[in-house]
C-alpha cells in the first residue's frame, strides 16, 4: 500500500487519541471562556451596579479578571499542546520521508538536485507545521469564537444579530482583498531580495575580473537599479501592512459608535439594556480579531496543501526492490551476464558480460561516458540492469541490503565520505562493536600513526586530500571486506600518495577482488585491463 501524507497523519492521530481529545477539549474551552467576560459585564452593569449590590461587586470584578487570567492559561496550554503535537508529528513525518528517500531507486534519486530534496524537509515541512499551528486549528478556533459571539448577540437582539451577520461577510471580503494585495507585494519583495543577494554574491565572487576589466560603474548601476526596484516593492508591502490595522480599528470603532448612537436615540430599535449594550460592544470588539486573521489562515492552508501535495509526490517516486541479507559461502565471484543499462532512452552499457573471480584485480579503462562508473554501480548493486544480471555467487547484487553490502564491499571514492563525526565514528561507520585498538592499528598500517586521539572530530579541512584518501584505506583494513572498489580515488591526490595507496592495496588485498576505475589501476599486481572503448 502506497504511503501518503494523509495515511501518516491518520495513523499518528489514532496512536495519540488522548492528545487529540485534549486539544479538541481545550479549543472548545478557550472558545467558551472567550464569551464569559462579556456576560459578566452584562450582569455587573444590569444587576449589580443598577441595584447597588456593592457587597458582591468586588467578587464579580474579581471573577471578570480571573476569567481573562484563566483564558490566558488555557490558551497557552492549547498552543503548547498544538506545538508539541505538531513537532512530534513532523518528526515522525521526516523520519518516514528520509526512509523513503533511502528506498527510492538510485537512477530516480540522482535526477533530484540537493536543493529540491532540501526543500522537502525545510520549506514544505515548515508550511505543514503552520497548517497545525496557524491554519486549520486557528480557523476552527476562530469560527467557534465567531459563532459564539453571533449567537450571544442574537440572544440580546434579533435585529442587532441580523446586522452583525450582514457585516461579517463584508469585513471578510475587505480583509481578503487587502491580504491578497499584501501577499503579492511581499512575494515581489522576496523575489527582488533574491536578486539583490545574487548581484552582491556575484560581485564578491568575481571581484578580481571586476577590478581587472574596470566594471565598477556597471556593477554599481546594476546594483542601484535592483535596490531601487526592491525599495519600491518593499514600500508597497509596508503600505498595505501599515494601513490594514488602522482601517480595521476605524471600522471596529465605527460599529461601536453606531451601536451607542442608535441605542441612545431610540433604545427600542435593538431593545437591549445598558448591560447588554456594553456586553455587545465587547463581543463586537472580540469579533474583529478572528476576522482579521481569517484570510491569512486560509492562505496558510493553501500553502500547506501545496506542500502536502509535493510530499505525496515524494512518496510516489519509484522505490527499490525488497533487499535481503544472506551469507555468501566459499570463494567470491562477480558475474555480469548480458548486462544492458541506460539512463532514460540511451544505453550506456549494452550486452556486457564479464566474470570476476576470487583474487582478481580488474582495471576498467575507457573515455568519459563509456560506462566505467555505471559498471561499478551495477557491481555494487546501486543500479538495477535494464536487462541481464549482475550476480555475486549467484545472488543479485541489486538485492543486497546495507549490512550485506558493507560486509562484502568497500569503496574508495574520489571525494571521501565523512559525516561530521569523530575519527573513530567515521572509520567504523559508528559501529561500536569495533575496538579502538583495531582503529589505531589500521591508522598505523596506512601511515597515519601520528593521530593520537580518535575521539576528536574528523575535520576535513585539517587534512590533505591524500590523508583523507588514507582514511578510506584504513576503513578497508578495519572492515576487511572481500571486494574493494576504487572509484577515481586518486584523481585529486599527488602521484606519490597515489602510488603509496596502490602499494597498500597490493599488500592488503592479495586474497580479495579489486575493481578499479582510476589512472593507476593498471599498476595493481596482476591487473586485468578491461577497456570499454573496445
Amino acid at each position: 500500500m502506497a504511503m501518503t501524507f494523509k495515511k501518516i497523519l491518520i495513523k499518528y492521530l489514532f496512536s495519540n487519541k488522548l492528545m487529540l481529545i485534549t486539544i479538541i477539549f481545550m479549543i472548545i474551552l478557550v472558545s467558551v471562556l472567550g464569551l464569559l467576560p462579556a456576560q459578566l459585564l452584562r450582569i455587573i452593569v444590569d444587576d449589580i451596579i443598577k441595584n447597588n449590590k456593592q457587597s458582591v461587586l468586588i467578587w464579580f470584578a474579581l471573577a471578570y479578571m480571573l476569567t481573562y487570567l484563566f483564558l490566558g492559561v488555557c490558551d497557552f496550554f492549547k498552543n503548547w499542546l498544538l506545538l508539541r503535537a505538531s513537532q512530534n508529528f513532523l518528526c515522525n513525518l521526516k523520519i518516514k520521508m528520509i526512509k523513503r528517500i533511502h528506498q527510492i531507486q538510485y537512477e530516480t534519486l540522482v535526477e533530484l538536485d540537493s536543493g529540491s530534496l532540501e526543500a522537502y524537509f525545510t520549506n514544505d515541512v515548515t508550511a505543514i507545521n503552520e497548517l497545525f499551528t496557524n491554519g486549520v486549528i486557528e480557523i476552527l478556533t476562530n469560527m467557534l469564537k465567531m459563532i459564539g459571539i453571533v449567537v450571544s448577540i442574537f440572544i440580546y437582539s434579533y435585529v442587532f444579530g441580523g446586522i452583525v451577520l450582514l457585516i461579517i461577510p463584508i469585513l471578510i471580503l475587505f480583509t481578503a482583498i487587502i491580504r491578497k494585495r499584501m501577499l503579492a507585494a511581499q512575494l515581489k519583495t522576496k523575489n527582488l531580495e533574491g536578486d539583490v543577494n545574487k548581484v552582491l554574491l556575484e560581485t564578491v565572487e568575481n571581484i578580481e575580473p571586476v577590478k581587472v576589466y574596470r566594471c565598477n560603474d556597471y556593477i554599481k548601476k546594476r546594483y542601484q537599479r535592483i535596490l531601487k526596484n526592491h525599495f519600491k516593492a518593499n514600500q508597497a508591502s509596508n503600505f498595505y501592512d501599515a494601513i490594514f490595522s488602522p482601517i480595521m480599528q476605524i471600522l471596529r470603532n465605527a460599529v461601536v459608535a453606531v451601536i451607542l448612537i442608535t441605542s441612545g436615540l431610540n433604545s427600542s430599535i435593538f431593545n437591549m439594556s445598558v448591560g447588554m449594550i456594553v456586553s455587545a460592544i465587547t463581543l463586537i470588539t472580540d469579533l474583529f480579531t478572528p476576522i482579521e486573521s481569517f484570510t491569512m489562515e486560509i492562505q496558510t492552508i493553501q500553502k500547506s496543501l501545496a506542500a502536502v501535495k509535493r510530499i505525496d509526490g515524494l512518496f510516489k517516486l519509484p522505490i527499490d526492490d525488497t533487499k535481503q541479507n544472506i551469507n555468501l559461502n566459499g570463494d567470491l565471484n562477480i558475474v555480469f551476464k548480458n548486462v544492458s543499462f541506460g539512463y532514460k532512452s540511451e544505453d550506456v552499457i549494452s550486452n556486457f558480460s564479464l566474470t570476476i573471480k576470487q583474487n582478481d584485480k580488474i582495471a576498467i579503462q575507457g573515455p568519459s561516458g563509456s560506462g566505467k562508473s555505471t559498471l561499478l554501480k551495477l557491481a555494487l548493486g546501486i543500479l538495477k540492469p535494464n536487462s541481464g544480471e549482475v550476480l555475486i555467487n549467484n545472488f543479485p547484487t541489486y538485492l543486497m541490503d546495507d549490512k550485506m553490502r558493507i560486509k562484502y564491499f568497500q569503496v574508495i571514492y574520489q571525494e571521501p565520505f565523512f559525516s561530521g563525526g569523530s575519527i573513530y565514528e567515521e572509520l567504523t561507520f559508528r559501529n561500536s562493536a569495533i575496538s579502538k585498538q583495531k582503529v589505531y592499528q589500521a591508522l598505523a598500517d596506512v601511515g597515519l600513526d601520528y593521530i593520537m586521539n580518535i575521539d576528536i572530530k574528523l575535520n576535513k579541512s585539517e587534512y590533505s586530500s591524500g590523508e583523507l584518501a588514507l582514511f578510506n584505506i584504513a576503513r578497508i583494513l578495519i572492515f576487511d571486506s572481500r571486494v574493494i572498489f576504487l572509484d577515481e580515488m586518486n584523481a585529486k591526490i599527488d602521484p606519490s600518495t597515489s602510488k603509496k595507496i596502490i602499494s597498500l592495496i597490493n599488500k592488503y588485498s592479495k586474497d580479495k577482488i579489486v575493481i578499479s576505475i582510476n589512472h593507476y589501476g593498471d599498476t595493481l599486481n596482476n591487473a586485468k585491463i578491461i577497456n570499454l572503448q573496445h
